[in-house]
């Protein structure tokens, strides 16, 4: 155990932590260390020397003696594990994980539990052998009271100073159990270890001094928030606190961090196109005016974070606590952020539009005089789109909102919602809003809102992730695929083919998801393509800078050979008989300015495709920038989308107000129904009834 040097010779620990933490130098260290050669005890002499040359103040003498304590604790437990391992009581295995699960108590802030009674609870080691080699330490064994898991309220923002007899403070109604400590003290501490108190015992001496107060405390890991000395004298020195607590410790409470907010100033949610009871009956309330705002309007504003700060135990430990997650303000176009950065404002007078991926736009509107034809050409358009006519076959409109007399063959793809003032025959159809329509034949339909018809469905397919409703209509010979439900007021006819209806089911988002994952996958193949060109242009780059590092190498050697040979010239010439020698020096002159001109030609050539290679990397970095930023766009987009899935519960039901003809095949998420005969004034619902191996589900019809 020990070090076979004399005491007198080794450095207090409380000296290495002063240079370490940069309160003195290494010099002065040394020099102190010179002054206390010889002293019984060095660390008392010193500090002793230290402060009076006040070289470090006594604030920070008192912090790197709590800190040499703390340490010194820790040493003796790993000291400990080492022990029982060479002993045999443990395996070194058992030794770590007691050790890391006794850091992990710190970290989380309980009151850390010795190593030895650890390995005692948990059956490795006897008392006996447990208290072998705390003697050995030369360690008092004592019992350290756990943590209760009820957290105790602050004592209280008590002033650090002696109170009067009618002032002082009471204990906490909850605390760990007490302990005498010297002078016939007792010591309680906070169950949040954020506190520890005093009170006198019958058997207090008088005569007890704060140091030995202080190492009491210190013994007990108690190192951080202590009071002042002279209130602790204090302590000592009046004639209560016999009933009363004296706080002589108190941490740092931790505060806890807020998130960001984001308040929206427009309807962010444009699915909205109308509510279900709680019978499952569509509310056929219309939506109204799609809002509409001027440049400058504020759209959204953010309340920032509360950044967490974690606090301190009186034991030293980090308390730590839940930190704020921040939420940026994200625009695209048609916004703009404000000065401060906590609003997005209308840049431009428009339609805002709040998108999957957490984007707030303001779209501008693009009108036709008439058709969507060989005139205008397909329109793809960043912002809402009224066309004053028919979108014609062979035609394809994109948009946002995207407004149409007539949809006659043609094609329309909107990120918001499609209105059709009249009819849909033979189009394509695919929305992330709601589609509005007086009737569709022989269509496809593809949403995420609610597909809302007047008039009848003939001959088509749809698939919406809201409700398809028909409030005075029917669907005829059609296919429909509803999350949301089907309202209808007659499904199917007595001459055509029967319909199919599938409710309860999420089609349209399956797609979507379908199409991020693979969008994402052919975005991290263009990281991965754009990375690989990246390493083979860092790789010729590197190449080129031992090339260029050779070149100015033959350069240098070139012009100190010239000037060699040069002075070698000019100390020759006027002699005779050397005119060989001469020649066959200013030749070797020439061949060096020679492979010197042809090595400046190369350099020229190397720095040219250098900086040709730095900006190919500096282009490929930041296209792998735009579409590592894509990629986190369509990744937030897919977990917004499945979030949205999962708050719109679906809903499984088929009501017709009219005529329900037979054939039609209603299927729900778990079972399904052909209706034989004709059916009036029906609602078919999907159920579970309670039974053997989970239940039973099946469509339900009731009529009304």
């Amino acid at each position: 155990m020990s070090s076979g040097h004399d005491s007198s010779n080794k450095c207090p620990l409380i000296g290495l932590l002063a240079v370490k933490n940069l309160l003195i130098s290494k010099a002065e260290l040394e020099k102190g260390l010179s002054a206390c050669a010889g002293s019984k005890d060095p660390e008392a002499d010193l500090k002793a020397y230290f402060l009076s040359n006040e070289m470090i103040s006594t604030k920070n003498m008192d912090r790197l003696a709590r800190m040499a304590k703390t340490l010194e604790i820790r040493r003796k437990e790993i000291l400990f594990g080492s022990m029982a391992v060479r002993l045999g009581f443990i395996n070194q295995s058992v030794a770590d994980l007691a050790l890391e699960e006794q850091e992990e108590d710190i970290k989380s802030q309980k009151r850390p539990i010795r190593i030895g009674d650890m390995m005692v609870i948990s059956g490795f080691m006897t008392e006996r052998q447990r208290d072998y080699i705390l003697k050995l330490q030369k360690r008092e064994r004592r019992e350290i009271s756990l943590p209760q898991e009820t957290p105790v309220p602050d004592p209280g923002k008590e002033k650090e100073s002696v109170k009067k007899e009618d002032g002082k403070k009471s204990l906490p109604e909850t605390l760990l159990e007490p302990e005498i400590i010297t002078g016939g003290i007792k010591l309680q501490v906070s169950g949040d270890m954020m506190a520890a108190f005093l009170t006198k015992t019958p058997e207090f001496n008088e005569d007890v001094t704060v140091g030995e107060i202080k190492d009491a405390l210190f013994e007990r890991e108690i190192v951080f928030g202590l009071v002042k000395d002279d209130l602790i004298q204090g302590f000592i020195n009046s004639s209560g606190f016999k009933t009363q607590s004296f706080r002589v410790a108190r941490g740092i409470k931790p505060v806890e961090g807020k998130d960001a907010k984001i308040e929206f100033f427009f309807n962010t949610d444009y699915l909205q196109a109308g509510g279900l009871d709680s019978e499952g009956n569509i509310d056929f309330k219309q939506r109204g005016d799609v809002p509409h705002v001027e440049e400058g309007t504020v759209l959204a504003e953010k309340t920032p974070c509360v950044e967490a700060r974690h606090g301190q135990n009186i034991y030293g430990n980090q308390v730590a606590t839940e930190t704020g997650t921040n939420h940026p303000l994200k625009f695209g176009k048609g916004a703009k952020l404000s000065e401060d950065g906590l609003k997005v404002l209308a840049a431009v007078t428009g339609f805002p539009k709040y998108s999957l991926s957490g984007n707030v736009y303001v779209h501008q509107e693009y009108t036709t005089g008439g058709d969507v034809d060989y005139e205008t050409g397909h329109i793809d358009y960043d912002g809402n789109v009224n066309v004053k006519g028919c979108i014609k076959s062979g035609f394809q409109v994109k948009g946002n909102d995207i407004q149409s007399i007539e949809l006659d063959g043609g094609k329309v793809e909107a990120d918001g919602n499609l209105t059709v003032t009249g009819g849909i025959v033979e189009g394509k159809v695919y929305a992330k809003g709601d589609v509005n329509a007086k009737f569709v034949r022989k269509s496809e339909i593809v949403c995420m809102g609610n597909v809302i018809v007047s008039k009848e469905i003939v001959d088509s397919t749809i698939i919406c992730s809201g409700s398809l409703i028909l409030e005075n209509g029917k669907i005829i010979s059609s296919v429909a695929t509803a999350k949301m439900g089907v309202f209808a007021r007659h499904v199917g006819s007595e001459t055509a083919s029967p319909c199919r209806i599938k409710v309860g089911h999420d089609a349209f988002v399956e797609r979507e998801l379908k199409k991020i994952n693979v969008q994402i996958d052919e975005i991290k193949g263009k990281i991965k393509d754009c990375n690989n060109k990246k390493e083979v242009m860092l790789q010729e780059n590197k190449e080129l800078q031992l090339e260029i590092t050779r070149l100015a190498h033959i350069q240098d050697r070139s012009q100190l050979e010239q000037e060699e040979i040069g002075g070698k010239i000019a100390s020759l010439e006027g002699k005779s008989g050397l005119g060989n020698t001469i020649e066959e020096l200013r030749q070797q002159m020439d061949e060096l300015k020679k492979n010197a001109d042809t090595a400046e030609k190369d350099l020229d050539n190397c720095f040219d495709r250098t900086e040709s290679v730095e900006n190919g990397i500096e282009v490929l970095e930041k296209k792998i920038k735009e579409l590592e930023d894509l990629e986190e766009e369509k990744k937030l987009e897919k977990k917004n989308l499945i979030q949205w899935t999962k708050e719109n519960k679906s809903n499984p039901v088929v009501r017709v107000e009219g005529a329900l003809q037979p054939g039609t095949h209603i299927q729900g998420s778990q079972s399904e129904i052909k209706v034989k005969n004709l059916i009036r004034h029906a609602r078919i619902a999907e159920t579970k009834e309670d039974g053997a191996g989970g239940g039973i589900y099946q469509m339900q019809v009731v009529n009304f």
